[in-house]
């Protein structure tokens, strides 16, 4: 599967900050938790933005549910996870949006960077690009698998943690990890 634009969203707080998310199933969205209580989130192209709330939060990272699942007309496919393993830097790549110190008015593109994570809690990232403010909360992908939040520019939060915590678990009905390494015989794939 790997990242969806469609999938991609901005996520406003009332506080004002604004940063990214991952919707993972029709009504769940992953993001780093710098909401309190309520949020909105706007997918990509789309000009409206949907309200939310945090149905979850732990170590820095939140799953906000829609009020309205049909607003964003998603599958209800679930987004496959992902647990990093070996001791090597792993491939990733995640998408999310360039900072804003406003809700922003019209539909913005994002913003995809590479890099490499180094397994551990947290996963040590290093990116290609720009992975600013805005880009806090986008989900961090290993191939087809989401392995990650990104809480700054330089940590992400692990699947693999989220998944140890009962409640998380709930929200999905239950959570599969699959392994992911970089290969033994060659340079990450991305």
């Amino acid at each position: 599967m790997g990242i969806e634009r469609a999938r991609v969203v901005e996520v406003h707080a009332p506080a004002g900050a604004v940063g990214s998310g991952y919707v993972v199933t029709d009504r769940l969205v992953l993001t780093a938790a710098r909401n309190e209580g309520t949020a909105h989130v706007r997918p990509v192209g789309m000009g409206t933005w949907v309200p939310s709330s945090v149905v979850w939060r732990s170590a820095g990272v939140a799953v906000l549910e829609l009020d309205d699942p049909s607003a964003l007309m998603l599958s209800s496919e679930r987004v496959p996870f992902g647990r990093v393993r070996g001791t090597r830097p792993l491939a990733v790549t995640a998408m999310g949006f360039p900072p804003s110190p406003t809700r922003p008015t019209w539909p913005r593109d994002p913003l995809q960077v590479l890099g490499h994570v180094t397994p551990g809690d947290p996963l040590a990232v290093t990116v290609n690009g720009v992975a600013g403010e805005g880009m806090c909360g986008a989900a961090l992908f290993a191939g087809a698998e989401l392995v990650g939040v990104l809480l700054d520019s330089r940590c992400a939060a692990p699947v693999a943690a989220m998944a140890e915590e009962p409640a998380f678990v709930d929200l999905f009905g239950g959570v599969e990890l699959a392994d992911v390494s970089t290969p033994a015989f060659g340079l990450p794939i991305l």
